[in-house]
């Protein structure tokens, strides 16, 4: 009987899930799209270039940074404030975390990875 319920359970929540990702095509308002609405801009003129442009890949680089840094710091914090006395070990372990940090950020910032050209 248990195979049984979670089988019931997955078609459930896959039923569930199909329904409300197709709601609004299902049962909204059918839009009534006249002219230029399409276009990024309702302004009447003509778009001269793409409204998307393409992100160099300085932006993606210091997005990747960020995550990585931040990724970091988003376990230290949890782990700061879980521990009311850490002990020796704790404080090594963290020091050595924070270290290896450290050096990620002055190998990037010696590459020249952090600077805006």
């Amino acid at each position: 009987m248990g195979a049984l319920g979670i089988v019931l359970d997955v078609l459930l929540v896959m039923g569930v899930v199909i329904f409300f990702t197709q709601a609004s095509r299902l049962l909204g308002p059918r839009p009534r799209h006249q002219g230029d609405a399409d276009i990024p801009y309702e302004t009447g003129e003509r778009p001269i270039e793409l409204a998307l442009p393409r992100m160099s890949v300085l932006y993606w680089r210091f997005a990747v940074l960020f995550v990585i840094f931040d990724v970091d710091l988003a376990f230290l914090l949890p782990w700061a404030l879980t521990r009311p006395r850490p002990g020796a070990f704790e404080m090594a372990a963290v020091t050595v975390f924070v270290a290896i940090v450290g050096l990620m950020l002055g190998y990037f910032w010696r590459k020249g990875e952090l600077e805006c050209r």
